[in-house]
């Protein structure tokens, strides 16, 4: 009896596993297999956008030409980016003015005091028809919608639409954009705009004044130097700290925390009191003025420093800011000579450097704390990023997230993405083409990285090579 018991549990553990193999099978086919996640990449610009403007695979050659400044913002509420990128776009889409589907906003940056922004656009085409919602109002104040004075003007491309013939601009799949002298669309709704008001004409009634001409530098210079001085309190006293001494020490410090904006000096001038209690420091751009807000609690021989706006500080107004706007003043992104990151992020080059090109590319910027912690996300992100690079540049060896926890991964690795190529031309393309791209909404900084440290990286990370080479 034992013996047949035993032989009918066999048989019907036989025949459970008989009847799971069909299953299993079936869970191989691509019928129940879930939808694959969503890219989080951005789509990268299209070499020639639909208005016949070449930008040679590369949207920095574009980058002034596609920046529009947007000044008088209201005070209150507070205007984030967000909420400004949100508005743009909708603004743009409800009056005709985009070039293709998806959000027309690739970038929006809004300055410290919040009265002023500017906003970047995918292509040239839509940053000239930007330039008709002039004076178009956000929570009830008319806000201006310029172009900044570091504005370059690409010579293959159209020309605005004001200059063209005809009264109209033919932008493909939209319809007419209205034009000084011409009618609005009919139809088209921008919100907040009077009715029967032309957008972008200055001088209009309800519309913001010209801008002011041009200012020579040495007049900006004063006109903005309560925008650009703090005051250092806290000194202390009898160890000899001299105008120069105060000088080197801010300078030296603003460098160490990633805090200046451009090469060189930021600091044009220094004071310190007869009783050397407190100084003033002068600098040369109205960012890095803010940006050194939070050098207070820093030693200086054994105290430490006070920093905060001086009593007669003044607030940059937006026409002061119109002025200053490519002088290098301000230090914006995208102001005159500015090259870097702000504020508290170390410099980057504008591009990957071509001459130190591997078979690895690294990636910088590209994943949150949560989704390097996150062994699920990061296994999604590999396969998507594998996918991507093989699809636009080339056949892809491996991938490796460098995760926290390892104790053998260098620190220069921590929290970047490598991916390495079978070929050196293509990890150009790709190091070229992912560079400035967003993923998840983060601006992705691109490299290269020495392929011994690629080998080194998947023996750390042995789990992360279960994907195939694509």
């Amino acid at each position: 009896r034992r013996s047949r018991s035993r032989d009918r549990r066999r048989s019907k553990s036989r025949d459970r596993r008989r009847s799971r193999s069909p299953r299993k099978s079936k869970s191989r086919s691509p019928a129940p297999r879930k939808e694959k996640k969503k890219s989080n990449w951005d789509k990268p610009p299209d070499p020639v956008t639909s208005a016949g403007e070449p930008i040679n695979n590369n949207p920095q050659l574009t980058y002034k030409a596609r920046r529009i400044f947007v000044g008088n913002l209201p005070p209150d509420p507070p205007v984030t980016d967000i909420v400004l990128r949100d508005f743009f776009d909708n603004a743009m889409r409800q009056a005709g003015l985009c070039t293709g589907a998806g959000c027309c906003v690739s970038d929006v940056w809004i300055s410290s005091e919040k009265n002023f922004a500017f906003v970047e656009v995918r292509t040239v085409q839509e940053a000239n028809n930007a330039m008709t919602l002039d004076g178009i109002q956000l929570y009830g104040t008319a806000i201006r919608i310029s172009r900044p004075h570091d504005y370059v003007p690409p010579s293959d491309i159209m020309p605005h639409p004001n200059q063209l013939p005809g009264g109209t601009a033919t932008v493909p799949g939209a319809p007419p954009i209205p034009v000084v002298g011409a009618p609005i669309i009919p139809g088209a709704i921008i919100p907040g705009l009077p009715l029967g008001l032309a957008p972008g004409i200055p001088g209009a009634p309800g519309m913001l004044p010209a801008p002011a001409p041009p200012v020579n530098l040495a007049t900006l210079m004063a006109l903005t130097k309560k925008s650009r001085r703090i005051h250092v309190g806290n000194l202390q006293v009898g160890v000899g700290i001299t105008p120069a001494t105060l000088k080197q020490f801010i300078c030296q410090l603003m460098h160490q925390l990633h805090l200046v904006v451009k090469p060189g000096d930021p600091v044009v001038d220094t004071f310190v009191s007869s009783d050397g209690k407190f100084g003033f420091v002068e600098f040369r751009t109205i960012t890095e003025a803010n940006n050194a807000l939070n050098l207070s609690g820093a030693d200086l021989l054994g105290r430490p420093i006070r920093v905060g706006r001086p009593a007669d500080y003044i607030t940059p107004t937006p026409e002061m800011i119109m002025q200053c706007e490519g002088t290098g003043i301000l230090g914006t992104p995208g102001d005159l000579g500015v090259l870097y990151n702000i504020p508290g992020v170390a410099p980057v080059q504008s591009g990957p450097d071509m001459a130190m090109a591997t078979r690895v590319v690294v990636l910088n910027n590209m994943l949150s704390e949560a989704e390097l912690n996150s062994a699920e996300e990061c296994a999604e992100i590999i396969e998507d990023t594998m996918s991507k690079c093989a699809e636009d540049f080339g056949p892809v060896v491996a991938m490796v997230i460098a995760r926290p926890g390892r104790e053998s991964t260098p620190d220069y690795a921590l929290g970047k993405v490598f991916v390495e190529f079978e070929q050196i031309e293509d990890a150009k393309k790709a190091a070229l083409g992912l560079h400035h791209v967003k993923f998840d909404d983060r601006l992705v900084e691109t490299g290269f990285q020495d392929e011994a440290i690629m080998e080194l990286l998947k023996g750390i990370y042995i789990e992360q090579q279960k994907n195939p080479p694509c």
